[in-house]
């Protein structure tokens, strides 16, 4: 199936390059170009194969219902496909720019939170979310190999979510996971502190170095004095009644609740750690507790001006990137 997937996708992202539309209307396949874009090769593809490509478009609208989990960022390539879990807000199309550095040979699926579209509930258990995406990708690709990554607070998602694969019998040749919280970071007062205050002097820090002058500086710092001194005083915003901002709230408070109380349990398979530079190890973000259920686990280290807050965007992503693909060289993928 995912090769078929594969190739009809390649064939419509051709399409929507020249703007040319296809759609379903009933039994007929419908078609509308720009004057010049239809070549001679495309309208042979769409008339020779229209019964396939009607029943490809009809599995992909209702796909679009069954699995709103399954987000594609990049469907073509021959690699073993990525599907990665985002941080706490679920936004799937964090992982763009990551995808799109991984080069067009590395398909790649983001997977979108219960409670994301607004629609739906959010879930309170890490081992339900996980569970409920194990039961979209067997939906969307039955037989593996699979690659699950995990972003951020989507870490221990992901790491759950590998163990209810490989229990199933799949293929699971790596878990990536990329500058991941252990729970511990929020169960813990003390290290949820230290974890706070290190990202602000982290913060300031870079803000700091780009200055030009020491009179710049100075001027940052007094703001940021005059922002904490005012912070006490400033009136709290009134809660939003914009049902998609309130819903993105539920989903981000009820994320949290999730990853607070979940208590990793030991997993056999490669698990592979992308921090976003050495510092971080002494962040409070506790990656080194990861080996308390994943002895072999492997650590990659970004440059040391690697920021953690956006590691999978511009300008990071590349770098991020070319550490994936040193782990996954070791795999032969």
């Amino acid at each position: 199936m995912h090769a078929r997937v594969t190739q009809f996708s390649e064939l419509l992202a051709d399409l929507a390059v020249k703007d040319i539309k296809v759609w379903v209307e009933g039994d007929r396949l419908r078609c509308s170009a720009p004057a010049g874009a239809m070549t001679t090769e495309l309208r042979d593809q769409l008339q020779g194969r229209k019964g396939e490509i009607i029943a490809f478009l009809n599995m992909a609208t209702a796909a679009a219902t069954q699995q709103p989990a399954i987000i594609p960022l990049q469907s073509r390539g021959t690699r073993t496909p990525i599907y990665a879990v985002p941080g706490h807000v679920g936004a799937p199309f964090s992982f763009s720019d990551l995808s799109k550095h991984l080069g067009g040979d590395q398909p790649f699926y983001a997977l979108q939170p219960p409670g994301f579209d607004g629609q739906s509930t959010p879930m309170d258990r890490v081992e339900d979310i996980a569970e409920y995406f194990a039961r979209q990708i067997i939906q969307y690709q039955p037989v593996g190999p699979y690659i699950i990554a995990g972003y951020c607070s989507g870490g221990p998602t992901a790491f759950e979510l590998a163990k209810i694969l490989a229990k199933r019998g799949a293929d699971v040749p790596c878990v990536a996971l990329f500058g991941p919280l252990h729970p511990s970071t929020h169960q813990e007062f003390l290290r949820l502190l230290y974890f706070t205050a290190w990202g602000t002097i982290r913060s300031v820090r870079r803000s700091v170095a780009k200055l030009p002058t020491f009179g710049a500086r100075l001027r940052y710092f007094g703001s940021r004095l005059r922002e904490r001194a005012l912070m006490p005083l400033v009136r709290k915003e009134p809660v939003t009644t914009d049902p998609v901002l309130a819903s993105r709230a539920l989903l981000k408070s009820t994320a949290m609740t999730a990853f607070r109380r979940y208590t990793p349990t030991p997993y056999a398979g490669r698990l592979c750690i992308f921090l976003p530079n050495k510092a971080w190890l002494r962040s409070g973000a506790a990656p080194h507790r990861w080996r308390l259920v994943a002895p072999d686990a492997e650590f990659y280290f970004g440059p040391d001006d690697c920021d953690e807050v956006s590691m999978l965007e511009e300008p990071d992503a590349p770098a991020v990137a070319e550490l994936y693909r040193r782990a996954t060289q070791k795999l032969g993928d």
